[in-house]
């Protein structure tokens, strides 16, 4: 019997034993499983709150304490209603009873904060599905911190709808209200106006004292037309320095709201021909600005835009820093030149294209030589004038053939008079498009290897804008052709931007006096003053000089008696063809 009561005792102790061990392993799974799951709690950065439906924080575990609108403990017990602004209050309680209604929801945003401490958060919920019978339901909130992506969306939005320079809202964006303001003016029989902003002599300063001084000018150009205009109005850079406004209810009708329209370009106007202060010196920047009104039937954003740019450059025509309504006639002009362009590119396959020279004569009057002009005889239109065709020639990209055909011309010409032992040198004219071609200097190099032409009587003429852009790239294509030969002359010079600082730094062979300085000379004493002192620039920088459009032999005189070396006009001789003129000259003159 005792035997048997020991073992029983012996049993029972060993299941004690064993139960006991149980018991600590189970304990010690469950604290380990307590410690990762707090572990994984811990380490999430969002906020994850139990709340009831009434918006009552029950409990509030959190990671980053700065994330909370107050301390930990003072929140349990509160409803979000007592510590967040009323909108994200409101918005949270609408997340919790969508939760109730259908499970969890989630997405919903709201902010907390306000200024530089602002910070954005999203929340998601779910509702606990084991609460007992009749108790209040709970729901778990995970709020994270989204700041970074609102920052990060709000970076790309100013990115794709904003410019970088200025900050004003860009093409994208001013299409955008464009369409909105059209739909409003036509619903409420409002007019609007759209105005075309073009800085006239931006490129020059842009060329001469450098991009990072351009973009300080156009920094303030854009300050001072948002600084001018009415709430709700919009001024957008296009880019470059082209503006645009856009202008909402002037009045209601097209014949009132023509005479506001022009008040508001006036003041734009006058307010961007006031100088700028940059780094302690003044600059001044006129503009040419371009109006349209809208609504107009059947028409849209494209249209006005195109409209009010068309107006912008009747502006600049008519003489810069101006302002021009759009009318039918500036579109019928549009229309004109597209129909000109046309009758460009037969022209120079039906062969209406010739070559004429001027000739150009030293101060004894003996000719040295003679400029290439080309000359359109249109079988409708009959003798276009060059001012007319040159410009949409160079519009359209006709001038690079139109260019190598006067190059090939002018290096037969110096060929067949290099035969005939003529020591004559001809000029023609280079466009900035065909000078920048990549492969320029090379066409130039074939051409003179081909025709046997010697380069050093040939002589490119360039303007002055064509000079000025990119600087450093022209002096090194031009010292490329002047090691073949070719010579340089700046055409019209003194119109454009006339400066020592560049001229010193060109490898240039001559300046030619622009005609309008010629003209009124020897009479009008400023002229006379201008052409003595581009003469005794030269004169100091060793370059040949040329005078344009001598007509009288007072000018000529006067010219001479300056030490001009070269005088051209119609004194001297109008425009011929070319073999005429050239058959002359190997006649011996």
């Amino acid at each position: 019997m005792g035997l048997l009561l020991g073992g029983s005792v012996w049993l029972l102790a060993t299941a004690r034993e064993r139960a006991l061990r149980l018991a600590r392993g189970m304990t010690s799974e469950l604290r380990g499983t307590r410690d990762d799951l707090e572990s994984t709690l811990n380490a999430i950065p969002d906020l994850l709150f139990e709340l009831g439906l009434d918006g009552r924080i029950h409990h509030l575990r959190h990671s980053r304490a700065a994330l909370l609108p107050a301390p930990a403990q003072m929140l349990v017990g509160q409803r979000m209603q007592d510590i967040v602004a009323p909108d994200a209050a409101a918005g949270c309680l609408a997340a919790l009873q969508a939760a109730h209604d259908t499970g969890h929801s989630a997405g919903h945003q709201y902010r907390l904060g306000s200024g530089g401490d602002e910070r954005w958060f999203e929340l998601s919920i779910a509702r606990k599905e084991n609460a007992a019978p009749g108790e209040a339901p709970r729901f778990i909130a995970l709020s994270r911190d989204i700041t970074e992506r609102k920052l990060s969306e709000a970076r790309t939005y100013h990115l794709a709808y904003f410019d970088a320079l200025t900050g004003l809202p860009n093409r994208r964006m001013l299409l955008d209200r464009m369409e909105r303001s059209l739909d409003a003016a036509r619903r409420a029989g409002q007019v609007g106006a759209l105005l075309f902003i073009d800085l006239d002599n931006f490129k020059q300063i842009n060329d001469a004292r450098g991009h990072s001084l351009g973009d300080l000018l156009l920094v303030q150009v854009a300050q001072r037309l948002v600084d001018l205009l009415a709430p709700g109005d919009i001024v957008a850079r296009l880019g470059g320095d082209e503006f645009v406004v856009l202008v909402h209810d002037l009045a209601g009708g097209m014949q009132d709201a023509g005479p506001a329209a022009m008040a508001v370009a006036e003041t734009l106007r006058v307010a961007l021909e006031a100088p700028y202060t940059i780094h302690q010196h003044l600059y001044s920047s006129t503009a040419s600005i371009g109006i349209t009104l809208f609504p107009k039937p059947d028409e849209g954003v494209e249209d006005l835009l195109r409209e009010a740019d068309t107006a912008m450059y009747r502006a600049k025509d008519l003489g810069r820093n101006r302002i021009r309504f759009y009318e039918a006639a500036m579109q019928a002009d549009v229309q004109e030149r597209l129909t000109l362009e046309q009758d460009l590119k037969n022209a120079a396959a039906e062969g209406q294209l010739a070559a004429f020279v001027q000739p150009q004569v030293n101060a004894a009057g003996v000719v040295v030589g003679g400029e290439l002009l080309m000359r359109w005889n249109h079988p409708v239109r009959g003798s276009v004038p060059p001012a007319r065709f040159i410009p949409v020639a160079e519009a359209s990209g006709l001038i690079l053939r139109m260019g190598d055909w006067m190059i090939l011309q002018a290096c037969e010409t110096l060929a067949r008079l290099q035969a005939a032992q003529r020591d004559l040198s001809i000029s023609v004219n280079v466009s900035e498009r065909q000078f920048r071609q990549d492969d320029f200097v090379e066409r130039m190099r074939g051409v003179l290897v081909s025709t046997g032409a010697n380069p050093a009587h040939l002589i490119l003429e360039v303007t002055e804008s064509l000079l000025i852009e990119n600087l450093d790239d022209t002096i090194a294509r031009m010292t490329e052709l002047r090691r073949l030969g070719v010579r340089f002359s700046i055409d019209d010079f003194g119109t454009g931007y006339s400066s020592l600082a560049y001229l010193k730094r060109l490898p240039l062979y001559e300046l030619k006096i622009d005609k309008s300085f010629v003209q009124d000379a020897p009479h009008d004493p400023n002229d006379t003053a201008i052409v003595q002192s581009i003469i005794s620039v030269a004169r100091h920088l060793n370059l040949h000089v040329v005078a344009e459009g001598v007509e009288t032999r007072a000018q000529a005189d006067f010219l001479v008696a300056s030490q001009c070396n070269g005088l051209q006009g119609y004194l001297f001789g109008r425009p011929e063809p070319l073999q005429q003129w050239l058959a002359r000259q190997l006649q011996g003159g």
